[in-house]
């Protein structure tokens, strides 16, 4: 009976502590385990009046048991944080030298049939997917949010394991590690063209979308300096943690054009 009351007093005492930490506080309904469990104590110690649960496991066995309830809530966390923030593994292909704004959309019964790329046996492949000289492309694939509604989980796809190239070069991303989790990766050679998020990467709708050009060009896609120095002095105003890195906004002429008007609207 000891065991089942400490077991269940360390499961609500490790689901407040992940309430209230920063990175896992959703993952705190552990602790209804405990309170269950909890309340099988209190039923079977002061309803059914037993002082012990008989069992035939042997000393050797209890221990294991014990180190189980142990490391359960960690295995938990371990395994859900995995889940919830697990990368979102995809391999972008362009036309060759293409340059301009790059829009895909997932989720779509008309696009793109699956197709994977890369892993050993299935195991860290990557989802394949080609954009057309348009810059278009549409995915059967469906682009999840990596939620636990059960547990009230929810986090978008992570960036991380977007890869980018050219057709003519699919040993080589165009830009390494150009994943979306930063709006800007800019080439360090000039002449090579650079690759721009937009402000609205990554978010509720399951698109990803992009621009690459050379940098001496970038302002043909998006604002220009008089407006990038309005929006800096803006944001300075709103906080004193100025971050200085410019969400991408395009052009409003782009998110008119047909081809992008149903992703903006």
């Amino acid at each position: 009976m000891k065991r089942l009351r400490n077991t269940a007093i360390y499961y609500i005492i490790f689901g407040a502590l992940l309430a209230t930490s920063f990175f896992f506080f959703k993952l705190w309904s552990i602790s209804i385990l405990g309170l269950l469990l909890l309340l099988v104590y209190l039923g079977l110690r002061f309803g059914f009046k037993k002082e012990e649960i008989k069992n035939n496991l042997t000393k050797q066995q209890l221990i294991l048991w014990d180190a189980f309830l142990i490391l359960f809530p960690f295995i938990y966390v371990i395994v859900f944080s995995w889940y919830v923030w697990r990368p979102y593994n995809q391999a972008i292909v362009l036309p060759k030298n293409y340059e301009g704004i790059v829009a895909i959309q997932y989720n779509k019964p008309d696009g793109q049939p699956k197709k994977w790329t890369g892993g050993f046996l299935g195991i860290g492949a990557s989802r394949l997917i080609k954009v057309d000289s348009t810059g278009m492309a549409k995915s059967q694939f469906t682009y999840h949010n990596n939620a636990v509604p059960f547990l009230g989980a929810h986090q978008h796809s992570s960036p991380k394991g977007l890869k980018i190239y050219y057709e003519d070069d699919l040993n080589n991303e165009i830009i390494k590690d150009a994943n979306g989790v930063s709006f800007t990766y800019e080439n360090k050679d000039e002449n090579k063209p650079s690759i721009y998020f937009i402000e609205y990467r990554f978010t509720y709708k399951p698109t990803v979308i992009f621009v690459i050009t050379k940098k001496e060009n970038y302002h043909y896609y998006f604002m220009n300096e008089k407006e990038k120095e309005k929006w800096r002095k803006a944001k300075q105003k709103k906080s004193n943690y100025y971050i200085d890195e410019l969400p991408h906004r395009l052009k409003q002429t782009f998110k008119n054009s047909s081809s992008l008007y149903n992703i903006y609207n």
